[in-house]
């Protein structure tokens, strides 16, 4: 997985999307996943997909509002951070998602460059890209981002 990762998955709709996010959760049931894309890159449905790979079956909605969602069942537990709206690094310490939401957990960050400083340095950071907006509007290309000061 992870030397397709480092070339690009192309996902060709968005249930290809949460399939290629469900096997990663499989394979890293805990630490943080860092999302980079712009609005509407598909962040939200690979999160949808990184839930449902841990067995969570409740729904899974953008937290943009309430910036931080989380999830237990089965043993497991999800956390959605949408980091948009915050300010600083210390913004995410401050959610104290450590002490509230037990281990093992998976912490799935959109907009990880805002927080980037708290999140742990061996996050997975992908980055979800649209290949062709106007030729074939849900296909998608996850990759993994090997070095993540160029987000900078």
């Amino acid at each position: 997985m992870e030397e397709n990762l480092k070339d690009g998955v192309l996902c060709k709709s968005a249930m290809q999307t949460e399939r290629l996010a469900c096997k990663i959760a499989r394979e890293n049931p805990q630490g943080v996943i860092a999302l980079v894309g712009g609005l509407g890159a598909g962040k939200t449905t690979f999160a949808k997909g990184l839930a449902k790979g841990l067995g969570i079956s409740s729904p899974v909605k953008s937290p943009s509002y309430n910036v931080c969602m989380s999830y237990s069942e089965n043993g497991a537990n999800f956390v959605h951070v949408d980091a948009y709206r915050l300010k600083s690094p210390a913004d995410y310490e401050a959610l104290l998602i450590d002490e509230i939401v037990p281990e093992p957990k998976l912490v799935c960050v959109e907009w990880p460059q805002i927080v980037a400083e708290a999140l742990p340095e061996d996050a997975i950071w992908l980055e979800i890209s649209s290949p062709s907006p106007r030729e074939n509007p849900d296909w998608r290309i996850v990759k993994l981002i090997e070095n993540r000061l160029n987000l900078f």
